[in-house]
């Protein structure tokens, strides 16, 4: 008799959002995008995580998406993106985790997902430094964060959104997007000057 193992996976960290909606995200509280249909995604950059025995330490991942209406409502594209300085084995752990049959925020996203695009593997460059934070991942995304301009007075501000059960987290700080695209093929958008975000991120999940 074959004994199959038990996973147990956690990531805590950092991540960027950016999106094609107005400041404040209506996806956070299930509600009808800004366009009615919605574009955009995260660079997740785990600080400290595993894969069982596998450690997931200082990789970064983007996911980004195409949805033709609320996200959860599904009929959504996703575009994985994986720090090519992962390993084999570590590649294959991300693989599971944002499969989504090992729970955890991923296990709701997957669900909504009719079209995976990659993973692929690129260089990443990733920057946390409030409205100056930024991540690239090769040619193909780039997000760059900014203060909300005022545009009356032309002051910058950003703000922090407390929620009680967000998308991806209960807490954020907003701001904008100095730039913000997607090149591939198959998913290509540029909605700079839009939402944008930063947050910490626990996540944990078993199977």
């Amino acid at each position: 008799m074959v004994t199959q193992t038990k996973v147990k996976w956690s990531m805590r960290g950092d991540a960027l959002g950016a999106c094609s909606c107005d400041w404040g995200c209506p996806c956070n509280f299930d509600a009808p995008p800004t366009k009615g249909w919605c574009e955009g995604g995260y660079a997740f950059h785990i600080n400290d995580g595993a894969y069982n025995d596998t450690s997931l330490d200082g990789l970064t991942i983007g996911f980004f998406v195409h949805a033709p209406a609320a996200l959860h409502l599904g009929n959504v594209t996703g575009y994985v993106l994986i720090d090519e300085k992962a390993n084999d084995t570590q590649r294959a752990a991300i693989g599971h985790i944002l499969g989504g049959t090992l729970g955890g925020p991923f296990g709701a996203l997957a669900g909504l997902l009719v079209k995976v695009i990659g993973p692929e593997f690129v260089p990443v460059e990733w920057n946390l430094d409030g409205a100056n934070s930024y991540a690239r991942f090769g040619d193909r995304v780039e997000q760059r964060l900014a203060p909300i301009k005022n545009p009356v007075t032309g002051a910058e501000s950003s703000f922090n959104l407390k929620m009680s059960a967000g998308l991806l987290t209960d807490e954020a700080d907003l701001m904008t997007s100095s730039a913000f695209f997607v090149k591939h093929d198959e998913l290509s958008y540029d909605h700079s000057g839009q939402y944008g975000e930063t947050f910490r991120f626990n996540y944990s999940g078993e199977g």
